[in-house]
């Protein structure tokens, strides 16, 4: 017995000795090598955070300059927000560590705990060891840029406690600032005690627990002697295995594969194997892959295509875990009924245990071991599936962090980033809990700034009324059974920004719910529309317009027939052998004006599209002088008109309804840019015998002759950010009633149309020159004149006249007759068509007007030649829109004379129809 106690005595000194002898090493190990360390490493790291929090700081009061660059912010603005921003930023253990800004001549700008500094000199200030400090940070700032100072300082808040402290300073040179902050040493100091309290709290414990054990391990020596060794394995393996477990779970910054190497490596050391792997199974269980193989694994396998994965199906041993959902430990290889065997170059197998791994009771992976010296025990079994269960705990958990994450990263990106804003209000105060960061870019106002606002300071007030009228609208839909919980609504809503603009925004919401489904919350995503809201005004704008066209060109078709009448009664009265002088020169000038009104019609016409574009060779001159005429009368005094014409018989081959369109716009936006000041309008007009090298603007133009028009005011200017949008649709500086913003871009389609180019030269407060380059054109000008002796000739002819308004089929009738000819005419078409019917050979000529009721002109023609294809046809109309050459000759017609037309212009083509039929 004696001799049993001396042994169990000595086998236990030899398991205690040992104990303590490793748990005075360990201990050792961490109060000599590790805190020290830890020491050091925390300084390092503290002076890496102050470093980057100095950096982060110094990036906030660059945006601030950048704003001051860009005109949003005066400097003194700029800086008194950085000084407030940066005043209030606190971080460390209490909340009470701060920043501090100084200038280059060492006067303090900002200290939030000793404000009594700011503004003053502190070049002569020193801490109590007599360092210059402020001088010193100013210092460090000329010489690096940025840099560490030591020194002593107040402890935070409290001036009587005086601490060993490091800083970091760094140089904001646009401001001569240098902004910075610091550590305490004795930060670090708690910091290391509160570690080195939590080692002494664990190694109490642990110390308790070995002396425990030591007099439970003496106790039963006798008991246990025989399974001594196996129980030492045993604990020897358990700290082990914990051990490697806690450096597993260090392994933060691990990959997966790193993770399993490290588990299967150490699992091999744990079960004292030489081999093992890792494989994972798929989620039905029906394929393993291989994932880790133990380093000496690889290194004795000779096979050259490694199979990566396999079927379970035709798997053998190892896939009996699969199969029966349990550890298998197989001590003698070769005898196993189960074994399939391994393809050559396999390293040799000799005993293998294998050890399935579950998540959520689902086996998810495999893991084994094996060729180990002596037959697997449930002690070897025990310590790989722990070893196996922590190394999957892990993974597990890093995987969900990794997940949240990411997760989190892509809702900050898309939160941050995103155009539109997202945000949470609450039903219950009306008040915003949550607004992403794009809101800023929206209203102007921080998340931050709009959570402590009240709506109304952002929303105007039909704004608030929309919105309450819509949440109550649909709280009680809501009460209805069937309503879709998670329907949204979309409203239009106009808002106010932080510098007092309002914008148009669109928000979708709807309803979050609480736990019970009822609405507590609203989620919305707000998007500004500014821009498309002015885009649908102008649209609105330009579709009132094109109305006012369509019903301008309606006017001006009924006034061509009333135009008519006067222009052909007048010159039947100028016909008379009655008519005195007097009377003559009176109906000359009722025939003057509606010649004039005649030409008004027309560009009415054209400008609603319901004219084609006709050039012709015109003088620009004339047109010029008399839009300034025009503008004259409708201007203020204060504005001078000049001009100068260096030629005045220049041609152009243009419509000059289009021509006029031009130089209206270009003289009426430069009136309206000097409408409050006044100032002169200077239009001149020049010839170009060749393309100045000068005008690069205008490369695309061909070589040629060319007539500069110069229109020159000293107004406002335009904006350089604005005079490249200036030719384009819709856009415009003037207010909503003053203008619609096709002026100059219906000038730039004009003038490009014709072959030429228009260029603008602009100053604030200057002025501004458009110059308008048209290719010259070198032919004769159309005079539009009638001879005056056409009643001298003596014609005949029998022609038929066809005309709905009863006044103009009276004074074309007597016309034709002065003119010799016989005249048949018809007020309706389709009894002039019956009329025709019955003698088509007793008619010269057909004169027809296009719009009739019933049957219109180009109908009339087609029945007509359908009788007698040989006839002329004389088509009148207000207007030719789609009345191409290929349209008329389709119909058979000679030729088309536009309404209203006088008697020479009516002489002339009846002429031209029946040439072979007049006589001198």
């Amino acid at each position: 017995m004696i001799a049993t106690k001396k042994k169990a005595v000595s086998a236990s000194l030899r398991i205690i000795i040992p104990m303590y002898a490793t748990y005075g090493l360990f201990v050792l190990t961490i109060f000599l090598i590790f805190i020290p360390m830890k020491k050091t490493h925390m300084m390092d790291q503290k002076k890496e955070m102050i470093r980057e929090l100095t950096n982060i700081t110094w990036s906030l009061v660059s945006e601030y300059d950048q704003r001051v660059k860009t005109g949003e912010l005066s400097l003194e603005a700029a800086q008194q927000n950085a000084i407030k921003t940066l005043r209030n930023l606190r971080y460390g253990p209490e909340g009470k560590d701060y920043f501090w800004i100084v200038d280059m001549q060492n006067q303090a700008v900002m200290h939030p705990y000793r404000p009594d500094f700011e503004g003053k000199d502190q070049t002569e200030f020193t801490d109590a060891r007599g360092k210059h400090i402020f001088e010193t940070f100013v210092n460090t700032v000329k010489m690096s840029g940025e840099g560490y100072v030591d020194y002593v300082w107040q402890w935070k808040d409290d001036p009587k406690k005086i601490v060993p402290k490091i800083s970091f300073v760094k140089g904001f040179l646009p401001w001569d600032w240098v902004i910075g902050t610091g550590l305490y040493i004795e930060d670090i100091r708690q910091e290391t005690a509160v570690t080195l309290q939590g080692f002494v709290k664990l190694f109490t414990g642990v110390l308790f627990i070995v002396i425990l054990l030591s007099f439970y391990i003496t106790w039963q020596a006798v008991k246990i002697e025989k399974k001594k060794s196996r129980a030492e394995t045993a604990r020897y393996l358990n700290e082990v295995r914990l051990e490697k477990l806690l450096e597993l779970s260090r392994m933060t910054d691990a990959s997966q594969k790193e993770l399993t190497e490290f588990a299967v490596e150490e699992a091999i050391k744990l079960s004292q194997s030489c081999i093992g792997y890792l494989a994972f199974l798929n989620a039905d269980e029906t394929q393993l892959t291989l994932h880790t193989w133990s380093k000496q694994a690889m290194e004795q396998c000779g096979i050259t295509d490694k199979p990566l994965v396999c079927p379970v199906e035709e798997t053998g041993l190892w896939a009996d875990v699969i199969r029966l959902k349990k550890p298998v430990i197989t001590n003698d290889y070769d005898t196993s009924p189960n074994k399939k065997g391994y393809p050559p170059g396999h390293i040799k197998i000799s005993r293998v245990m294998n050890i399935p791994i579950f998540d959520n009771g689902k086996i998810v992976a495999l893991a084994g071991v094996g060729n180990k010296d002596e037959a697997y025990n449930e002690s070897d079994l025990r310590q790989v599936q722990l070893m196996m269960d922590g190394m999957w705990n892990i993974i597990q958990k890093k995987q969900a962090e990794d997940d949240l994450r990411e997760s989190e990263e892509r809702y900050r990106l898309l939160a941050e980033n995103a155009a539109d804003s997202l945000w949470i209000l609450q039903l219950s105060n009306f008040s915003l809990s949550y607004v992403s960061p794009s809101m800023e870019r929206i209203l102007g106002y921080t998340p931050k700034e709009l959570l402590g606002l009240d709506m109304g300071q952002f929303m105007t007030p039909a704004a608030l009324k929309k919105i309450s009228a819509t949440i109550s609208e649909e709280l009680k839909k809501d009460r209805r059974d069937g309503e879709d919980p998670n329907r949204h609504r979309v409203l239009e809503l106009d808002q106010v920004r932080k510098d007092g603009s309002t914008i148009w925004t669109e928000v979708t919401a709807r309803f979050l719910r609480d736990k019970d489904g009822k609405p507590d919350r609203v989620l919305g995503i707000t998007r500004e529309i500014t821009q498309r809201k002015e885009m649908e005004n102008r649209l609105q704008q330009a579709q009132k317009m094109e109305a006012l066209g369509t019903l301008a060109g309606g006017i001006a078709h009924d006034f061509n027939n009333i135009l008519s009448s006067v222009l052909g009664f007048t010159e039947l009265a100028k016909l008379g052998n009655k008519v005195d002088e007097e009377t003559k020169e009176n109906l000359d000038q009722v025939l003057a004006a509606g010649i004039r009104a005649r030409d008004l019609v027309r560009h009415i016409l054209t400008f609603s599209r319901r004219a084609d574009v006709q050039k012709q060779s015109i003088k620009i001159t004339p047109l010029i002088k008399e839009c300034l005429k025009f503008l004259r009368a409708s201007v203020s005094t204060n504005i001078v008109i000049k001009h100068h014409f260096e030629t005045t018989d220049s041609l152009l081959m243009a419509d000059a309804t289009q021509i006029h369109q031009v130089l209206m716009n270009l003289f009426t936006n430069a009136a309206y840019a000097m409408k409050q000041n006044g100032g002169i309008l200077d239009v001149r007009l020049t010839a170009m015998k060749t393309l100045s090298a000068e005008i690069c603007q205008a490369k695309e133009l061909k070589p040629g002759p060319y007539l500069q028009l110069t229109v020159a005011d000293t107004g406002c200017g335009i904006p350089e950010q604005v005079i490249s949008k200036i030719f384009e649709p819709f856009f415009t500086t003037k207010g909503r009633v003053e203008g619609t913003g096709m002026g100059l871009s219906m000038a730039y389609g004009i003038i490009k149309d014709m072959g030429g180019a228009i260029l603008v030269h602009s100053k604030l407060g200057k002025g501004t020159t458009f110059q308008v380059l048209l290719p010259e054109h070198s032919g004769a000008p159309l005079t539009g004149e009638v001879p005056v002796d056409f009643t001298l000739m003596t014609h005949y002819g029998r022609i038929l006249l066809v005309d709905d308004e009863k006044p103009i089929v009276d004074w074309m009738q007597q016309v034709l007759s002065k003119l010799g000819y016989e005249v048949v005419s018809m007020s309706d078409s389709l009894a002039a068509l019956k009329k025709f019917k019955q003698n088509p050979k007793g008619y010269d000529l057909v004169l027809t007007d296009m719009a009739m009721p019933q049957m219109n002109g180009l109908e009339l023609s087609k029945q007509i030649m359908a009788l007698r294809p040989d006839i002329p046809i004389i088509l009148c109309t207000g207007f030719s829109e789609g009345l191409t050459a290929q349209r008329m000759k389709d119909h058979g017609i000679f030729e088309m004379i536009m309404k209203p037309m006088i008697a020479g212009e009516l002489a002339q083509v009846v002429t031209k129809a029946l040439g072979k039929k007049t006589k001198k």
